[in-house]
């Protein structure tokens, strides 16, 4: 009770107002609604558990960018609901993992400073920050803990899910000079492209990318995926999933898994089970193929029905 008290206390405390709107944030503004008006969305699925949730999801999702306030869309119903953790039970054990780590004051303290784009409730224990960019900066540093490799050597990174584009946004956050890559369903894309060109992330185009030394490439075509990938060192890119593919329908993971099953790192968070697919047996199956990856296959401690699949080439 008295934890709850100090919650609310803190978050009032902590939790501004925005800043007055700028001339910059409306053209952005203006471009997410504009994309959500054209966009078209499927009118049946094949009614896998799966699937249905994310229909519902895109669904709500475009309802609110064309009424609401996208200023405020970290408060969503559904951004709350499917990718933005606030203050779950975890985080308190996760932000104390964060600061054990030796490189805390020099490294992950300002890395996980949040910022004012999309009004995300400030974490009430550590209002520099939010539980959603605690939460994903601790998915990095156990995966640098077990591989014992620094995540800003890697050339490339493949993300599938990329939420609003906070792990991405973390990546450079923390000095990142590489290419990102988030393969996502098209209206999260529209919000990932929003989100990111509001904190000043270089969003690339499929026509730059292969050009371009840094920067974020959205996408949501699996043959546009494909060209991206032509001719990139595979040894040097990275796989990143935090329960995203391991919520998705079996028939999307085959036609996607074989495009990054030559990387030569990967960190994956899932759950045990998703509707109607044992998660437990997919990735045991996942490991089988790749005897040349030192896989760390563990569940979370914190999070019940959760587990790590983490793993670099040897």
């Amino acid at each position: 009770m008295l934890r709850k008290i100090v919650q609310k206390i803190s978050i009032f405390i902590n939790d501004k107002p925005l800043p007055p709107v700028r001339d910059d944030e409306l053209r952005l503004i203006d471009e997410l609604k504009d994309s959500f008006s054209k966009l078209s969305l499927p009118e049946k699925t094949t009614g896998l558990h799966s699937e249905m949730q994310w229909f519902q999801n895109m669904k709500r999702l475009k309802e609110l960018v064309l009424t609401g306030n996208p200023r405020e869309f970290l408060r969503w119903d559904v951004i709350k609901k499917t990718m933005f953790v606030a203050s779950a039970k975890y985080i308190p054990v996760e932000l104390k993992y964060l600061k054990e780590r030796e490189n805390w004051v020099t490294r992950w303290e300002s890395a996980i400073n949040e910022s004012c784009a999309g009004h995300p409730p400030p974490y009430a224990f550590y209002p520099k920050s939010s539980g959603n960019l605690i939460h994903q900066a601790y998915h990095l540093a156990v995966f640098e803990a077990n591989t014992e490799e620094n995540v800003l050597d890697i050339d490339l990174v493949v993300e599938f899910g990329g939420g609003y584009g906070s792990m991405c946004r973390l990546f450079f956050n923390l000095g990142y000079k590489g290419k990102y890559i988030i393969y996502d369903l098209e209206p999260f894309s529209f919000l990932q492209k929003f989100y990111l060109k509001l904190i000043n992330i270089p969003v690339l185009t499929t026509e730059n990318f292969k050009s371009s030394e840094k920067g974020v490439l959205l996408l949501s075509d699996l043959l546009q995926l494909e060209n991206a990938l032509d001719g990139v060192n595979k040894f040097r890119a990275m796989f990143l999933a935090t329960w995203s593919i391991s919520e998705t329908p079996l028939d999307i993971r085959r036609s996607f898994t074989p495009l990054i099953s030559e990387f030569g790192s990967y960190l994956i968070a899932y759950q045990d089970t998703f509707g109607e697919v044992n998660n437990i047996e997919y990735f045991d199956e996942w490991k089988k193929r790749r005897s040349d990856i030192n896989w760390v296959n563990y569940p979370i401690e914190q999070i019940s029905g959760s587990s790590y699949l983490i793993g670099k080439a040897l």
